[in-house]
């Protein structure tokens, strides 16, 4: 009879690699490096143009930093050490909430690309002063006049955050799957 609960029958430890680390989770390696690559890449792109306009010879962008960009630079960096410590741990927990932090970034992503204005209302505010009914109404007015529009940044931040949020799923389900 086994000492383990008292069942008849042998159970066994789960298998151990030598040094006594846990065996290996069965996430494939390149999983928590894609995922990191990806918060890396959406980081980097918040100080990139967001938005950009113009016509002719006057052309310009406002970058992310300018407004949700600051989110998505703070959630990516945590996404991203959340990234390493999946890693080195190889533990469910780890690649979810990578992917749960890559998914606020996402979210923001998306809707700025789908209101080019938000991002210049929110400049005219901390930049004029101006109070968010007039921001918005000016902001607005330079979409209309200015052909404004979801610049190169904003695409990028979302593919690096969309790779997180996919490869911290798929190592998620892995590492659920072999336990």
């Amino acid at each position: 009879m086994s000492e383990y609960g008292g069942s008849s029958y042998a159970q066994t430890a789960p298998p151990m690699h030598p040094g006594g680390a846990p065996a290996d989770s069965g996430v494939p390696k390149a999983f928590p490096i894609v995922a990191i690559i990806g918060a890396v890449l959406a980081l980097a792109c918040s100080f990139v143009n967001w938005v950009v306009g113009g016509s002719g010879d006057d052309t310009g962008g406002i970058k992310g930093m300018d407004g949700d960009g600051v989110i998505t630079l703070i959630v990516s960096i945590v996404a991203a050490l959340v990234m390493v410590g999946a890693m080195i741990t190889r533990k469910a927990p780890f690649y979810l909430g990578g992917a749960i932090l890559s998914l606020v970034t996402v979210v923001f992503a998306v809707i700025n690309m789908a209101d080019p204005a938000r991002l210049v209302a929110q400049k005219l505010e901390s930049d004029e002063g101006a109070s968010a009914a007039e921001a918005e109404k000016a902001a607005e007015a330079v979409v209309k006049m200015a052909d404004v529009s979801a610049g190169p940044g904003l695409y990028m931040v979302l593919i690096g955050a969309a790779l997180t949020v996919i490869f911290g799923v798929l190592g998620f389900l892995k590492s659920r799957a072999g336990r």
